[in-house]
């Protein structure tokens, strides 16, 4: 009986072991399994992201070369020469520099008049305006001097007396040259007759000197002593003036100075009687002048120097007072890379030159943006820094149409 039992027990303990088993087997299987399933997941997906980053790269590349299409504008030879574009090559050669300082357009007052009366008296009429042209003794104003009547009137006096004086000499001379009266009464009125046509010349003297009409009635007439332009005007009808009141003052515009301060760097090639140019603020016009002067000496608190010169150019825009910048040359640049000025345009705020390149039977002109240097004096050549290449071909008349195509189709690719 108890072996029995004991022999029970046994198959009983194999059955749980065997169970056991067959239970760590189908664990083992199921995390087989699950593992096997999230590698092959994440593989997936990791397949599925490199392909879509493939494909966004392409499609990045494409759309790239797509806006490059777009931004090349293509033109036959003919639509070249009917919109009047010109080609240039970026070549080597020198390149001026010059630095560019402001200054200002003043009053030669060697070429200034300023016009006051002789006289004090009552202004009758004004017969200029500010600003207007005139010339050599064109009348100005008139006015009424009680002074002028008063020596109109004694020369009047004067004139009537130096007749009777003569008159008086004439009678004498002949009764003197009858043997009818003493030599000593034609003497008197020889005398009396010098002595009244003294007078009479020193009061016209006198009034012609002041610039006053001997029969003007009192009215006194300012005349304008150079040719040029009233640049002030103090006086209206009715007013009265004094003397030496400043009533006018006329500007010969043909004679400007031009004042600028140099700092000391500069004092080196700055010499009188050189030529420099200067441009202006408001139109971009270049013009001419020439060093007149210098300061004999430096400012002491800013070191630099005030320079004088003529202006030679002459125009209507020119006036007293006007800020242009003065262009003084530097150094020069020894085969630098250069284009022409008038081939740089703006696009995107940056400055660009189209290339022109040939494509099939049709000119490509892409905006290519390049790094500036020194410009010339004379605004006509620029150097490039980067952004070209010696031989390059560039559009270098007519720019700035090829810009306006630019930003034509821009503006229709995004609509």
């Amino acid at each position: 009986m108890l072996n029995f039992k004991n022999k029970r027990l046994n198959q009983q303990g194999k059955i749980s072991q065997k169970l056991l088993i067959i239970l760590v087997i189908m664990i083992t299987a199921v995390v087989s399994i699950a593992v096997l399933f999230f590698t092959q997941k994440s593989s997936t997906k990791e397949d599925e992201h490199g392909h879509g980053e493939a494909e966004e790269h392409a499609d990045e590349k494409g759309h790239e070369e797509t806006e490059a299409h777009d931004a090349a504008i293509a033109l036959t030879a003919k639509q070249v020469t009917e919109q009047g574009i010109q080609l240039a090559v970026a070549e080597l050669g020198p390149v001026v520099k010059s630095a560019a300082y402001p200054a200002k357009l003043v009053v030669n007052t060697d070429y200034q008049a300023h016009v006051a009366p002789a006289f004090a008296g009552h202004v009758e009429a004004v017969y200029v305006e500010l600003g207007q042209q005139v010339a050599k003794g064109q009348a100005l104003a008139s006015l009424l001097v009680p002074d002028l009547v008063d020596q109109q009137a004694s020369l009047q006096v004067e004139q009537a007396n130096l007749e009777l004086a003569r008159q008086d000499y004439e009678r004498e001379k002949k009764l003197w040259s009858e043997g009818i009266s003493a030599k000593q009464d034609y003497q008197r009125a020889y005398n009396a007759y010098q002595q009244a046509q003294i007078q009479v010349k020193a009061t016209r003297s006198r009034l012609s000197a002041f610039g006053a009409q001997l029969n003007s009635q009192g009215r006194y007439v300012l005349k304008a002593p150079i040719a040029g332009m009233i640049s002030q005007k103090d006086l209206v009808v009715g007013e009265n003036v004094q003397l030496a009141d400043q009533l006018f003052v006329i500007d010969q515009l043909d004679q400007l100075w031009l004042e600028f301060i140099a700092p000391s760097s500069e004092f080196a090639t700055i010499v009188p009687n050189q030529n420099i140019e200067f441009k202006s603020l408001q139109t971009g016009n270049v013009f001419k002048a020439q060093i007149q002067s210098l300061n004999s000496q430096a400012d002491a608190q800013t070191g630099r120097l005030q320079v004088r010169a003529k202006v030679l150019s002459n125009a209507a825009e020119l006036r007293p007072n006007l800020m242009v910048n003065v262009q003084l040359q530097q150094q020069q640049v020894q085969q630098g890379l250069r284009i022409l000025a008038s081939a740089v345009q703006q696009v995107e705020g940056k400055d660009a030159v189209f290339v022109a390149t040939q494509h099939e039977q049709k000119l490509e002109f892409m905006p290519q943006a390049v790094t500036l240097g020194a410009r010339s004096s004379d605004g006509q050549w620029i150097e490039v820094q980067s952004g070209l290449n010696k031989g390059q071909q560039y559009a270098a008349q007519g720019s700035f149409l090829l810009k306006s195509e630019l930003e034509k189709g821009e503006a229709s690719h995004a609509h």
